[in-house]
């Protein structure tokens, strides 16, 4: 792409939209909404749009200054907080939020009070610990009386129970993990009478049961993130069938081109992170710095389209390549690279790389 000046993110909305609208028509054939998680994007309003364009039943964001982006853009849909929200920042949340994840009775009673002062009726969905060691209630005396101090509060709705794997702890989501959360919402239902609207039970690490027909009845939402943006599963990592994967590319400029020897001489300290650094001899190597480095991008999570090129690391501001025999590159030059997930959040975070969008083909 001539006259921009990189780093910059390419976005494909259409990719995007096509990966959005796979796994939600899917959810819909097994009786499973989705929601769109737009936390590695920021709550871009442009990703959120096409979102909601390809049908998910929210968007969802961990940061209640994401959702405000969304909200204020003129996005019109249910906005979920699912990141546990901040005591000393509820009143923003219920501003902004229509439904948040919980596990703190303390919260639910500051939710319950600052919604009466703004007049508004906030939803809460209980999170269930379930072995990822992340959020979520664990001991059944806590949850027991958390559900019943929940239901007596009347500026909250008990809108939802829900529980997250792999996240944390690396727990994969399996039939049997479902078939016990399920055993834990049943009891609560015919304890204390009631319904949820939504038993949310899971991220993109649930995608392979989901398309396996898999999910026992009785769950009906998944928060997916991963498998929209990245079309990729996160229980073992592997391409859904039928997704995209040129949702994103990082491209970035060659600012040196030199042939350097492969190990450093001199005393060896740690590097600029405080790690020590190693090397393989390789004897002379031409290698390239490029214009961006750990301040924008993980260099661990970035994997170079010309086939060839090594990346060996990264300072704040620099990315280290050996370009192998790609003898035909010069300064100036932009390379391409795809990026994982851990890669591609650092990408939209840094204000120093620029975001382009593909045009949009629907």
């Amino acid at each position: 792409m001539k006259n921009i000046c990189s780093p910059y993110l390419e976005i494909n909305l259409s990719a995007i939209y096509h990966n959005a609208k796979l796994i939600v028509d899917i959810g819909k054939s097994f009786g499973i909404f989705i929601d769109g998680v737009t936390k590695v994007s920021l709550g871009d309003p442009y990703i959120g749009r096409i979102l909601i364009k390809a049908g998910v039943r929210g968007l969802s964001d961990s940061r209640i200054e994401s959702i405000k982006r969304m909200k204020e853009s003129g996005l019109d849909t249910e906005f979920t907080l699912i990141r546990l929200p901040c005591i000393s920042q509820v009143e923003e949340e219920i501003k902004y939020a229509d439904i948040s994840l919980n596990s703190e009775l303390e919260t639910l009673k500051r939710l319950n009070e600052v919604g009466a002062k703004l007049k508004k009726k906030h939803k809460i969905i209980i999170m269930v610990e379930m072995g990822d060691i992340r959020e979520g209630i664990w001991k059944k005396e806590e949850l027991d009386l958390v559900i019943k101090e929940a239901l007596k509060m009347k500026n909250l709705e008990v809108y939802g129970i829900g529980t997250n794997f792999t996240c944390f702890g690396g727990v994969i989501p399996t039939e049997e993990k479902y078939v016990d959360f399920l055993e834990i919402v049943d009891k609560i239902i015919k304890k204390y009478k009631i319904t949820f609207s939504l038993v949310s039970a899971g991220n993109s690490s649930s995608l392979p049961l989901l398309f396996e027909g898999k999910i026992p009845k009785g769950i009906n939402h998944l928060r997916v993130g991963e498998g929209i943006m990245l079309g990729k599963e996160t229980a073992y990592r592997k391409t859904i069938h039928g997704a995209r994967t040129d949702t994103f590319r990082l491209v970035g400029e060659i600012l040196e081109i030199k042939e350097k020897p492969s190990i450093p001489w001199g005393i060896i300290g740690e590097d600029a992170f405080g790690h020590k650094p190693s090397f393989k001899a390789k004897g002379v190597r031409r290698r390239a710095l490029m214009n961006f480095g750990r301040q924008d991008i993980d260099p661990e999570g970035i994997t170079p389209e010309i086939e060839g090129i090594e990346v060996l690391g990264a300072t704040s501001d620099y990315t280290l390549l050996d370009l192998g025999e790609n003898e035909d590159l010069k300064v100036g030059d932009s390379i391409g690279f795809a990026l994982n997930y851990s890669a591609l959040l650092q990408a939209f975070t840094s204000p120093f790389v620029k975001k382009i969008y593909k045009e949009v083909d629907l």
